[in-house]
């Protein structure tokens, strides 16, 4: 009598049921169509303490300027308003032309690629280490950049900023990098006007030789420039 065949024991366990709850009207997946664009933020240091300066270029051509208009503007409307942008971006003082290093007369801007009519901006940082790092620093501000892309109306495709790297080696001055009137502009705000109660005046900075070649490369230089703007120029310097 042949033996009968022994029930095999199905031992596939089940997982239990997924459960997911969604409530019509809440985000969904949503496909865009497009993919973010690739954009790079490098930075340097000046020799002017806590002032850093972030190139954004293209992820594909880093000779080339990143379209950063839509954030300028959007920075500076959330300053005049006193928004929340301005204060989560903390790090970014302003936007400002590059000077072009060919012309190098510090009126001339540099554009953001060859035959642009457009300038290429440059975000002004300011960065306490005593605070954080500028690594940090950097990598908070990509992702602020990132995320302004991705809202509606912004831009016409979003853009994934990465931040790569830092340039500290042999800080240069901050015309080296900035038109001489834009220079002028940080100076008085930055320094002048860091004291609301005891503003210093512009011939108590001229005074200051380390001051003036931090910011214009020399003391001469510093001094000749400023020297050379009128009172009521100066005065109107930041409206």
């Amino acid at each position: 009598m042949p033996k009968s065949a022994k029930n095999k024991t199905n031992t596939t366990t089940r997982s239990p049921r997924m459960k997911w709850k969604w409530v019509p009207g809440s985000p969904v997946a949503v496909s865009s169509g497009s993919k973010p664009r690739e954009m790079n933020l490098d930075i340097v240091s000046t020799r002017v303490p806590g002032v850093y300066l972030g190139f954004c270029t293209k992820g594909w051509s880093k000779e080339e300027a990143a379209f950063v208009f839509p954030l300028e503007k959007a920075l500076n409307d959330s300053t005049e308003a006193g928004g929340d942008l301005a204060r989560d971006w903390k790090y970014v003082y302003s936007f400002l032309p590059r000077r072009d290093a060919e012309a190098n007369d510090g009126i001339t801007p540099m554009k953001a690629k060859k035959g642009s009519k457009w300038d290429w901006k440059v975000a002004v940082l300011l960065i306490d280490e005593e605070d954080t790092s500028v690594e940090n620093a950097g990598r908070h501000v990509a992702r602020c950049f990132s995320k302004l892309t991705r809202a509606k109306g912004i831009m016409e495709n979003p853009e994934k900023y990465t931040f790569n790297q830092c340039f500290m080696d042999k800080p240069k001055a901050l015309n080296h990098y900035l038109l001489d009137l834009d220079v002028a502009r940080v100076l008085k705000s930055l320094v002048c006007l860091a004291n609301d109660e005891l503003p210093l005046s512009k011939d108590e900075v001229l005074q200051d030789e380390e001051l003036m070649g931090a910011f214009f490369g020399t003391s001469e230089d510093g001094r000749a420039y400023l020297e050379d703007m009128h009172e009521e120029d100066w005065d109107f310097l930041l409206d």
